[in-house]
């Protein structure tokens, strides 16, 4: 591989570690089980990671997905066992135009292990990806969330999915960059007045952090709606008297509970 190489997110189990690797031009995935081929000291070393998968014969050739295993005859790689996790179902259907590369995006900052901010033709976005097949179902409640709030003012806008390989790969999706500051106790009111606008629209956020309120200019814009029930959902009439309740709370919280450090 003479491309660039990196650890993009890993995933460590007790006996599998899971890796979300670029090589060049491509977006891999290693699985290390029952196996002490990576010693604990290197495993959350990207450098370290890729030193050791290097020694494999396999790295070199073309696969998707890599298993190393412990055999009597000692460590031992399969390819292709397993298939990269994706999005079975889009809740938001668009144009085509609106599917992003992930290769094609520069990374300008992360916020997190999932959320970056990056450049798209010269316009900077919020990156939001699932890294790894057990956080789809918190990407697709984001995503529906979103699709009910399409052109809704207190909400950035969804702006398209992002796939890896081809476009029915897609592992995450770009929104808006806001430009604000997090709401401080005298920004109660207006805050209040826009969750109840969210709740009218059918959707509950179920984590209203102050850290997921961002007021740009004089608007609150609510973003992360990975807990968000909807509409239809058992309990949603509780579920939105008890956010309703605690909004005075969250806003006073100073644990720093949520705070990405943006």
């Amino acid at each position: 591989m003479r491309g660039p190489v990196e650890v993009l997110s890993l995933d460590l189990e007790d006996e599998d570690y899971l890796y979300r690797i670029r090589r060049d031009t491509q977006i891999v995935y290693v699985s290390v089980q029952h196996t002490p081929f990576i010693p604990p000291t290197d495993r959350t070393d990207g450098s370290r990671v890729l030193a050791r998968l290097r020694s494999l014969p396999a790295w070199n050739g073309r696969w998707s997905t890599l298993t190393v295993i412990c055999t009597s005859d000692g460590v031992s790689s399969l390819v292709d066992t397993f298939e990269p996790h994706r999005l079975s179902h889009l809740p938001i259907s668009l144009p085509l135009h609106q599917y992003y590369n992930f290769l094609d995006l520069l990374v300008v900052d992360r916020i997190s292990d999932r959320v970056s901010f990056v450049r798209s033709q010269d316009k900077e976005c919020v990156l939001k990806v699932a890294g790894f097949g057990h956080e789809l179902k918190a990407l697709s409640t984001d995503i529906t969330a979103y699709g009910i709030l399409d052109k809704f003012l207190f909400a950035p806008a969804f702006l398209g999915y992002v796939y890896e390989e081809t476009e029915d790969q897609v592992v995450g999706f770009l929104m808006e960059a806001l430009n604000g500051r997090h709401p401080r106790a005298e920004d109660l009111e207006r805050c209040q007045d826009a969750m109840l606008q969210l709740h009218a629209r059918g959707v509950v956020h179920g984590d209203l952090n102050k850290y997921n309120i961002i007021i740009e200019g004089h608007i609150p814009k609510f973003v992360d709606f990975e807990a968000a029930s909807f509409r239809g959902d058992t309990n949603f009439a509780i579920l939105e008297l008890q956010e309703t309740k605690e909004l005075s709370q969250k806003l006073a919280d100073m644990s720093g509970i949520g705070d990405r450090g943006v």
